[in-house]
């Protein structure tokens, strides 16, 4: 949830846009002139996270309104609306500090379907990263925030370079197996640094494109190329003052090992399109579960980069050579899935931890949150039994490759339709809601409760997704903001 304040002198526009975002649990203040907004945000009352403005309005338009933000040095991000697009106008809003420009369509359906993803994107760059509390205990109760759980030597040790390399600004090179946690160490280092309250940025390098990359890290000028219709910053811009994280660099393309390593040693940026650099201070932090010493030997990743990115060295260690943080991490994990169903956590029978004990768990700590996600759903006593857990088995060889975990996974599926046969609603609508509502749970769980990139997944618009989590009780209800 975030709370935006929505300036607009069109009163019917203005409830429109206001109705729809909270819907989305967005908790909103409108105006209807922009001298008032510009009151709200020097008043003493709690920040917005971001500004929704018309450009022409009577009065003061919303360039102006920017500008007048800058001259008194409050730093929230603005969408600017604006039904009378010009070339001059949009180059004007960007420069003066816009996060982006929407140009109004002709429903009002269609401008807040196109201001969806934009206050997405501005909320996912901006938000203060989710705090990353240390812990030697699981918590007794849900667990809102992400932690790194775990006692074992190798864990506290762990948070000890945390703790000591997140007050510099040397760049740190994170370096785990898949799925050992690597991203939330970098967030860990992040919002215990002095830039926590800055941008957290993540790139993942094996999704670039090479076509885009540069538009991507540098930001274009309008009409850079074909498609650029308007100007946009690029990450390294959205990234000032804060820290910047590249997961999996050692998947990085040759060609943009170069282009990241000169951007590193001159800290600027240059949109394509533009002659004008631009200075930015990034903190960098990366990771990889590559062998980067072998894929410089191969030519496939550059020395120079590896000595820039790779000053500070943090590794992480697989879960099997921390099995002692087994018991702490199911009660994390089975907290977890637990919120919002109004059911207690189970607890972990002795033989369950033996069987987790057992297994090799080429996944990590990733494969054991799913693992015990799905047995909570299987769980309907007060602890998980072996029987409850649902895990590829270790594969000898001759199966087809991702067949032996489907077979597995069917037959659990096989085991909840005949339990829900046997509950007392069987009808299709009572099936299927109960179905829905634990496809949301899990994959909320699995997605951060990012309801944005769950929509996408599961393929729904981001506002059903919110009415649906309200319907099964997964969330609750945005609180009123008061003016």
């Amino acid at each position: 949830m975030a709370r935006i304040l929505l300036i607009d002198d069109d009163e019917d526009l203005r409830c429109f846009l206001k109705g729809e975002l909270e819907g989305d649990r967005h908790a909103v203040q409108d105006l209807e002139r922009a001298e008032q907004g510009l009151e709200v945000l020097s008043g003493a009352g709690a920040p917005f996270d971001l500004v929704l403005i018309d450009n022409k309005m009577a009065g003061m338009w919303g360039t102006d309104f920017l500008e007048a933000l800058k001259k008194r040095g409050i730093d929230v991000p603005v969408i600017l609306m604006t039904g009378y697009s010009t070339c001059d106008t949009a180059i004007r809003a960007m420069n003066l500090g816009a996060f982006d420009y929407v140009i109004k369509p002709d429903t009002f359906q269609s401008l807040f379907q196109k201001l969806q993803p934009v206050i997405a994107k501005v909320l996912a760059i901006t938000q203060p990263a989710k705090e990353v509390r240390f812990s030697t205990h699981a918590p007794p109760g849900p667990a809102l925030e992400p932690m790194l759980v775990g006692n074992s030597e190798e864990m506290l040790e762990v948070c000890k370079q945390i703790s000591l390399w997140a007050r510099s600004d040397d760049p740190v090179l994170i370096r785990g197996e898949t799925g050992t946690g690597k991203d939330l160490v970098a967030r860990a280092i992040h919002t215990n640094s002095p830039r926590k309250n800055k941008p957290f940025v993540p790139l993942n390098c094996a999704g670039f494109n090479d076509n885009l990359v540069e538009s991507e890290w540098f930001g274009h000028e309008a009409g850079a190329f074909s498609g650029a219709d308007k100007l946009r910053k690029g990450k390294f811009e959205y990234a000032n003052g804060g820290t910047l994280f590249l997961d999996e660099i050692g998947d990085m393309p040759s060609n943009l090992q170069a282009k990241l390593l000169r951007l590193l040693e001159y800290q600027e940026v240059v949109r394509v399109g533009g002659n004008e650099p631009i200075k930015v201070n990034v903190r960098l932090l990366s990771a990889t579960s590559l062998d980067l010493e072998a894929r410089i030997r191969e030519g496939k990743f550059r020395s120079d980069l590896f000595y820039r990115v790779n000053r500070v060295t943090l590794r992480l260690p697989p879960l099997r050579e921390r099995l002692d943080d087994l018991p702490e991490l199911a009660a994390y994990f089975l907290a977890r899935a637990a919120e919002g169903t109004e059911r207690r956590p189970p607890a972990l029978a002795d033989s369950t931890l033996q069987r987790l004990r057992a297994f090799s768990w080429p996944g990590n700590v990733r494969e054991l949150q799913n693992v015990l996600c799905c047995a909570f759903g299987l769980c309907r006593g007060p602890e998980v039994l072996p029987s409850h857990l649902v895990f590829p088995r270790e594969r000898s060889g001759g199966a087809a490759p991702g067949q032996e975990g489907e077979d597995e996974a069917v037959a659990g599926l096989r085991k909840a339709i005949a339990w829900a046969w046997n509950s007392q609603d069987k009808s299709w609508e009572g099936l299927r809601d109960r179905l829905e509502r634990e496809l949301l749970a899990f994959a909320m769980a699995q997605l951060g409760d990012n309801q944005t990139q769950v929509g996408e997944q599961l393929g729904m618009a981001r506002g059903t997704v919110g009415k649906r989590l309200l319907k099964y009780e997964l969330i609750k209800k945005p609180e009123a903001l008061t003016p």
